[in-house]
């Protein structure tokens, strides 16, 4: 069994000791309050943090530069400047928030470093995104919103920058923080200095030596040292490797940039990576093999065995330095401690596993690593919700940013709970009702537990997002939780209930999968979702979603060469990637004019990208006129088309199925409908576990 002894072990970076080597990686929440104040949205996240047992934590992206320098309210960009998500170091007015955050931190015992850095070409700017030189949208390594053009600043503007830094960095100090890591990384300002992607000056800080591209950024670290003192940790990020452009980072690269910053006296070196390109991999290192490597990265696929895309350089960086290196990328805490062991990193940062369960730490200190809640890779955080709060959400961890009014506490009164359904909403509302000390009885109609997510893994596979791992939780921890009964096999009926007598009843039952109304909707070459579901029930429950997964690649019974999916939403996209890896011609029709609604952007581009080069066309707008025995007849713009197919597969998006709540809603004194069998908007993994959070909280 793995004891965790090195992410466990204490270690000392400058003059601190930090407790163990478990970082937050800084990936900014995005939910400062308007004008990058701090609020208690992000002191509630970082709390659970500390408490959760990570001995440090980095706040991702603080700016020293006010945004009103940077963004013109009227350009059409993302952010205005009120809405501006990051938090702020460029004036003392954020201070006392900062301070009320590194006390809450710190009484955990764990530290607390501001990342400070500037967007560079990341936001659309005013005069153009400051950089090294001045690139037009043609020179650009990836396109817009991704990068957008930029100005090359004066040697008066970058010395003028180095002073706001340094009044930044003093501000953390003043605050209570810990320490400044230096953003030389990712695809932000600083970066366009390092890497000869962005730098074709041909001054001093131009890109004729290492010497000269790292020479802003050691300045820096000296001055933040010289400003604030020995015992004020000062790091760096850096990319080791960057990938997708002719002059990205090469590994030796890397090395020789970290060396610099060694010897410019930073105390610890953070290795991350980048990538460029028509639909670029950016800062996301585990999203790039989706639905499978670009040309440029399939040289790298054995990296997925090993312990992450970015740790062949993070180690040669290692043997090169004297400053501790911060490893990045790890898909799970085992991996992690693998290249520690190996030598690979001395510490391990975490983003999004410590958003999905900030207790992690604190579960391997205790041997308890099963009862993780891992991310799923599923990039739901990635999508920002500007208007709404929070900006994020996570799929796994309905707590994420709502700390406090989604915190699990003790019912006032204890009540009897019927819970039909045992899919991801059905399954958290049970466990959390549970814990809160409600007698709790948990009916499932099939035999197999998350059945639909059973059936979403065997579709989506697990080369990059891990569902499985959402299953493997939900059912573990409900099946563990004292006061939750399950039933599977069971239906529930109004006869049922009234023998019962709930005090509530929570509705997770899921959605109904329609079917459009077209002639010949009925014929044998048509398959629908539940007739899929009842054929995939008894494979699934004998052999597990991976496992049907792999098999349908040799083999896909009942489905024909030449494929037609109705549906572009997620449904259909996904399905259609499935059936094309598994050498079927497709063709995706749907009739709304949209495509690709349910999925986060990261996999919304990649996939949409690759459904192209694979030649799977996807027509939008269409009529549904006729199906026969031989394929499907449809209108666009009203010019009919015929296309022969073997096979027609209804991934449309579900809708409402209110029918059993409509039956009891009267036979308890509280009723409640979750997830999915509330239709539209309510469809996706990430809305049936907040919704089982929230009504378990309600009764």
């Amino acid at each position: 069994m793995n004891s965790y002894e090195k992410l466990l072990e204490p270690i000392r970076i400058g003059t601190h000791r930090w407790k163990n080597r478990i970082v937050k990686a800084p990936s900014s929440s995005m939910s400062w309050d308007p004008g990058q104040f701090c609020n208690e949205r992000v002191v509630g996240l970082y709390d659970a943090i500390a408490k959760g047992g990570a001995s440090a934590i980095v706040l991702g992206g603080m700016v020293c530069d006010d945004p009103a320098m940077l963004i013109d309210d009227n350009d059409g960009g993302v952010y205005t400047v009120e809405t501006y998500p990051l938090g702020g170091l460029y004036d003392d007015k954020f201070v006392p928030g900062l301070s009320q955050l590194a006390e809450v931190v710190h009484g955990h015992g764990c530290e607390l470093i501001a990342q400070i850095f500037q967007n560079g070409a990341a936001i659309k700017t005013k005069g153009g995104a400051w950089c090294s030189s001045t690139l037009s949208a043609e020179e650009l390594p990836s396109p817009a919103p991704y990068c957008w053009p930029t100005r090359g600043l004066s040697l008066e503007e970058i010395a003028a920058f180095k002073e706001r830094y340094f009044a930044a960095a003093e501000r953390a100090k003043k605050a209570g923080l810990d320490g400044i890591e230096v953003h030389a990384a990712n695809g932000y300002f600083l970066l366009s200095f390092v890497s000869r992607v962005w730098n074709h000056r041909d001054d001093q800080y131009g890109c004729q030596s290492i010497e000269n591209r790292t020479r802003l950024v050691c300045e820096l670290i000296r001055g933040v040292k010289e400003r604030c003192g020995n015992d004020f940790i000062v790091g760096v990020r850096t990319n080791g490797q960057e990938f997708g452009h002719p002059d990205a980072i090469t590994p030796e690269e890397g090395v020789e940039i970290a060396k610099r910053y060694d010897e410019a006296g930073a105390d610890y070196i953070s290795v991350a990576g980048y990538g460029y390109g028509a639909v670029p991999m950016q800062f996301a290192l585990d999203y790039w093999m989706y639905p499978t490597p670009d040309a440029d990265m399939r040289q790298y696929l054995d990296r997925l065995d090993g312990e992450g895309l970015v740790i062949p350089p993070t180690a040669a960086i290692k043997q090169a330095v004297s400053a501790p290196v911060f490893g990045v990328g790890f898909a799970t805490p085992e991996k992690a401690e693998a290249a520690l062991e190996k030598g690979e990193a001395d510490l391990a940062m975490f983003a999004r596993a410590l958003w999905a369960d900030p207790d992690f730490p604190n579960k391997l200190a205790e041997g308890r690593p099963e009862d993780i809640r891992r991310c799923n890779h599923c990039a739901t955080c990635d999508e920002l919700h500007m208007d709404q709060l929070p900006h994020r959400r996570c799929r796994v961890n309905p707590a994420f940013l709502r700390e406090k009014e989604m915190a699990v506490v003790p019912a006032e009164v204890k009540k009897k709970v019927l819970v039909v359904g045992a899919g991801a909403a059905g399954l958290e509302a049970a466990r959390v009702a549970a814990e809160r000390g409600h007698e709790v009885l948990l009916c499932e109609k099939e035999s197999v537990l998350a059945l639909e997510l059973n059936l979403a893994t065997m579709v989506k596979g697990t080369v990059c997002e891990n569902v499985p791992a959402l299953i493997d939780w939900l059912t573990s921890q409900a099946k563990k939780t004292p006061g939750l009964t399950i039933k599977t096999k069971t239906t529930v009926t109004p006869a049922f209930v009234r023998d019962y007598e709930p005090d509530a009843i929570i509705i997770a039952t899921g959605a109904r999968y329609g079917v459009p109304d077209v002639p010949g909707i009925d014929s044998g070459i048509v398959s629908t979702v539940p007739q899929l579901t009842r054929l995939a029930e008894k494979p699934l429950k004998l052999f597990g979603p991976k496992a049907i997964n792999k098999l349908s690649q040799i083999a896909l019974p009942g489905v024909g060469k030449n494929c037609v999916v109705l549906g572009a939403q997620i449904e259909g996209v996904q399905g259609a990637i499935f059936l094309r890896k598994r050498n079927r011609n497709v063709t995706v029709l749907e009739d709304a004019d949209t495509v690709g609604a349910g999925l986060p952007p990261r996999y919304k581009s990649r996939s949409l990208k690759w459904l192209n080069e694979n030649g799977v066309d996807v027509v939008c707008g269409v009529e549904y006129r006729s199906i026969d025995k031989r394929g499907i007849t449809y209108a666009k713009d009203g010019v009919e088309h015929r296309i022969d197919a073997d096979s027609i597969l209804v991934f449309k998006s579900p809708g409402a199925s209110l029918d059993l709540y409509e039956q009891v809603k009267d036979l308890a004194p509280e009723v409640y409908a979750i997830g999915s069998c509330q239709g539209e908007g309510n469809t996706l993994m990430v809305d049936a576990v907040g919704q089982g959070r929230e009504v378990a909280l309600k009764i």
